[in-house]
């Protein structure tokens, strides 16, 4: 597997979800290294009493830019651009609900199920590229295999969670949303749909881990990449946005086991 840039598409779709990628790696470093402006953007604050929550935008922008970068760096695999869509698209559907049923209507979150949906527009052309009639959801019978297949689920649940009991989610992680933007929700539970959709979706391509071996290979290496890469940013946050520590170890020490299991089966398998 040899790294290098990434050449620039020909066609015209392609191009466009060449630089979709471009943008969501660069917001999700954007997030990773700057959490506080990041979070005023969004209309996330930390609470009072844990004053590090906030720290928790860095985790997601690692999550976001490492499976962007990968998705980047391996554009010719399709597999790795559709899973981005298909979670953009849940986000975007996540952001509609809050839209429907949170005081979260701005200009911001207008514009932002906008590019969602642009985004996931043009990232799913790629879809059918992945998708085919042979396609069965079924749990692998290999045992590293299911074991990624069970941490694609527990991101699923845990998007589930989010995208539905948002003020939960924030209590725990220590957030909240600031008074002049109450659209902020908005975000969490956009980000509970990014998850949802791609634990979903790895789920179903975990049911290719033998027929499509390829596939469900390059997935594996792009979840890895987003889960080291939130590690990182949480490990950052530790040091830097202190006041959540119990929270932070936790969820840090959950990420380090899922991204261990999804390395142990890459290098198996390679």
């Amino acid at each position: 597997m040899e790294l290098a840039l990434p050449a620039f598409p020909s066609e015209p779709w392609p191009q466009a979800a060449f630089l979709a990628v471009i943008i969501l790696v660069i917001a999700g470093l954007a997030m990773l290294i700057f959490p506080a402006t990041s979070g005023r953007l969004l209309g996330l604050e930390s609470r009072e009493t844990r004053p590090g929550g906030i720290g928790e935008v860095r985790a997601a922008g690692g999550f976001l830019g490492g499976f962007a970068a990968a998705a980047l760096m391996f554009f010719d695999q399709p597999v790795l651009v559709t899973a981005l869509g298909v979670a953009v698209g849940v986000a975007a559907f996540a952001r509609i609900i809050s839209l429907m049923s949170d005081t979260s209507a701005s200009l911001l979150n207008f514009l932002l199920l906008i590019v969602q949906v642009i985004f996931a527009v043009v990232m799913l052309t790629f879809f059918f590229d992945v998708i085919t009639p042979e396609m069965v959801l079924a749990i692998p019978t290999e045992g590293m295999a299911r074991l990624v297949f069970f941490t694609f689920a527990a991101v699923a649940v845990i998007g589930f969670l989010v995208l539905f009991a948002p003020r939960i989610a924030m209590s725990t992680a220590g957030l909240w949303v600031t008074p002049e933007r109450p659209g902020g929700i908005a975000s969490v539970r956009s980000t509970g749909g990014f998850l949802l959709g791609l634990g979903l979706f790895g789920m179903a391509i975990a049911g290719l881990w033998e027929s499509g071996f390829v596939v469900f290979l390059m997935l594996c290496f792009g979840f890895a990449t987003a889960l080291l890469l939130s590690a990182v940013g949480r490990i950052v946050a530790l040091v830097l946005n202190r006041g959540n520590l119990v929270f932070g170890v936790i969820a840090l020490v959950l990420q380090a086991g899922a991204a261990a299991v999804v390395i142990l089966y890459v290098s198996s398998a390679v």
